[in-house]
């Protein structure tokens, strides 16, 4: 989940005051430290552990080293909080799985959270520039922003998630620094969220074997982790409930009032070893044990769940792209929640490029993305019927839709009517013996391409009806 938040007059101090004691960071001190993120971070020349007085003066709109400013002084919004929380499951797993584990489910949320950066700084990131119908929307070179990564929330339940603080600062393409274009963040919140959960999946999926279950319009969770154990530790979720029943409150502000009056203070900063007694005391008490969690380790996804996508899971998340129509962000979401057993960051754009292929010069960012018909991005019965549902693997994909390219292109040039199976051999009374020979010929060349790109992908059964074989 990603949630973005204004920053106003809440400064670098809110954030460096918790520097995460609880992680198990491995071999040395990092949980006590933030760090530098962002292309333009770099090009400003911080790196590394963050300065207090640094992050400051970018918030302010200020170079940090040579303290001049670089945005007017006029923006009221001083930065962004990019707030990236892990599913509960994970959550639960990082507290109750041993150190071991909660390393590599650290380290799994941590490189998710780069993923993620990095699609939104390459597609979300953009600064405006002239007004009114000389308007346009510049793209920025990056980020300047700070990484706070927790494991706990306020009420000392398990919690992992990722504060990157961004500054309201760009440095355009033009070369001109300037307040962002805040509209694309929040346009490519979705995208962005679901980038980061894809990769998350695909790399516990590699490193611990956990199979994962999604229900209707609900995130991922790992199989086999108990629902009451999901409850034990969402005490924030339970208390925001209850504040809004006693209240009589249904509405997104009510929820928002709710959490801020049930907000505890920050405590002292306990320590993984500590919080992971606690933890386990209280796994206990429901009659849930570590070996019952560790169990659902090494479970894995079945292997055709993890190299194809859910076709119907694709479908259902393009459904909400507003307008009846698709922007590239929606297509990445759309893919990044169709993999099952999730799928790198990088290989998502590569399977998106192969359906809407980037703009110009990078030109098409924030809020300026261009519209898709659905029909281009989803794929049609016939073709989902000849070559199976598409691989998450960007090179098969590839061949999934070379195969696809020739089944359309031989449909257009011979007229097959919608409905009827790939090559419309089923509709032919005689089979493809009745077929007229410039059509023949070009039938049995479909066909071998098409009975090729099936092998390549695993489906190894020999069609008989598109070749006509079957009557």
């Amino acid at each position: 989940m990603l949630g973005i938040h204004r920053l106003g007059a809440q400064g670098a101090g809110y954030y460096l005051a918790d520097l995460a004691r609880e992680l198990p960071w491995a071999g040395d001190l990092r949980g006590g430290t933030a760090e530098w993120v962002g292309l333009a971070a770099a090009g400003l020349g911080v790196r590394g552990a963050v300065d207090p007085s640094r992050l400051q003066a970018v918030l302010d709109g200020r170079h940090p080293e040579a303290d001049r400013r670089l945005r007017s002084d006029r923006a009221s919004v001083l930065g962004f909080d990019l707030t990236f929380s892990a599913p509960k499951s994970v959550s639960v797993v990082f507290a109750l799985g041993g150190p071991e584990v909660a390393r590599r489910v650290l380290a799994a949320h941590q490189e998710g959270v780069r993923g993620a950066v990095g699609y939104v700084e390459a597609h979300a990131l953009s600064s405006r520039r002239g007004s009114r119908e000389q308007r346009v929307v510049v793209p920025a070179t990056g980020l300047v922003a700070a990484s706070f990564t927790h494991g706990v929330n306020r009420n000392l339940d398990p919690h992992l998630h990722t504060h990157v603080v961004a500054a309201n600062l760009v440095h355009g393409l033009d070369g001109r620094w300037s307040a962002c274009d805040q509209r694309g963040l929040f346009a490519h919140k979705r995208a962005a969220a679901a980038v980061y959960e894809a990769h998350l999946r695909a790399e516990l999926s590699a490193h611990l074997g956990v199979a994962w279950d999604q229900g209707p319009g609900s995130r991922a969770e790992i199989a086999g982790v108990s629902p009451l154990l999901l409850g034990e530790f969402s005490s924030r979720s339970g208390d925001i409930r209850r504040h809004m029943a006693a209240w009589g409150s249904h509405s997104w502000r009510g929820a928002h009032v709710a959490w801020a009056a049930t907000r505890l203070d920050k405590g002292a900063g306990a320590t993984f070893a500590e919080l992971s007694s606690q933890w386990a005391r209280r796994a206990h008490a429901l009659g849930s044990t570590h070996d019952e969690l560790v169990a659902s380790l090494g479970r894995r996804t079945a292997p055709r769940d993890m190299r194809y996508l859910d076709e119907h899971g694709f479908g259902a998340a393009l459904s909400l792209a507003p307008d009846g129509a698709a922007r590239r962000r929606d297509v990445v979401a759309a893919f990044s929640a169709a993999a099952v057993a999730g799928v790198p960051a990088q290989n998502v754009e590569q399977l998106v490029d192969l359906w809407v292929p980037p703009s110009p010069a990078g030109r098409a960012v924030g809020v300026a993305e261009d519209v898709h018909p659905l029909r281009r991005v989803v794929p049609g019965g016939h073709l989902l019927d000849a070559l199976g549902p598409r691989p998450v693997d960007p090179v098969d994909h590839a061949v999934w839709r070379e195969a696809a390219g020739v089944i359309d292109a031989y449909r257009s040039r011979w007229g097959v009517p919608q409905g009827i199976d790939a090559l419309g051999a089923a509709a032919m009374p005689s089979g493809i013996s009745s077929l007229p020979t410039p059509r023949l010929v070009d039938h049995l060349h479909a066909a071998r391409s098409v009975e090729a790109a099936r092998q390549r992908l695993g489906w190894h059964a020999t069609r008989a009806l598109e070749m006509g074989r079957s009557r």
